[in-house]
This record gives C-alpha cells, structure tokens and sequence, in this order.
C-alpha cells in the first residue's frame, strides 16, 4: 500500500514531473543552460583586402571571404577598417588582413 502511495505522489507531485519529463516543445531548465552556454557561432573570419597609401590611411577595402556569408559580418569587418592608420609605406601597397570576431 505505502508503495502505491509513492508511486500516486510522484505521478502527481508537478515538480518531479516537470523536472524529468519536460512538456512536447519545452525544454527543461538544464538542457537549456547547456545548450544557452554554447557559442552561437564559431570561428566567424572575415578576410579583407586593402590599399595602405603612402599617408599611411587604410583604404579600399573589399571583402575576400567570409566564414559566414550573408550575416553582416563582412559589413562589419569593413566599418572596423575605416579611419585605420598604418605606418606609412614607401608605395601604396594591398595587402590582406584577416579579423576573427570572437562571441
């Protein structure tokens, strides 16, 4: 008799219930923490190429590849490269530079 009690007060208990059967479509408090600490996105690289004139600004940049086309990411390494300083080369040259962002 005590066992069938038990066995009614966890079919009926909802903390018990929800803790180890989430609901269809519900996710329970600890899959979701380890799901939520996952990187969304990994090793997101851009790849410019620039022009660093002879004044030493950083100029005329275009985007080579992307990791992950399409998500602004190219955009953004580009706004990162405006204004940028180097130190002055002889000659204008291109050259390529790689940014990695990072979450």
């Amino acid at each position: 008799m005590i066992e069938l009690i038990i066995a009614v007060a966890l079919f009926i208990d909802p903390a018990v219930t929800a803790a180890t059967t989430p609901a269809k479509g519900q996710v329970n408090a600890a899959s979701f923490r380890e799901r939520s600490e996952e990187p969304v996105l990994q090793g997101v690289a851009v790849t410019l190429e620039c022009t660093a004139r002879v004044t030493g600004r950083v100029e005329a940049c275009k985007v080579l590849e992307e990791t992950h086309p399409g998500m602004g990411f190219g955009q953004a390494a580009l706004t990162l490269m405006q204004d940028v300083e180097v130190e002055p080369p002889r000659t204008d040259i291109r050259f390529a530079r790689t940014i990695v962002f990072t979450p």
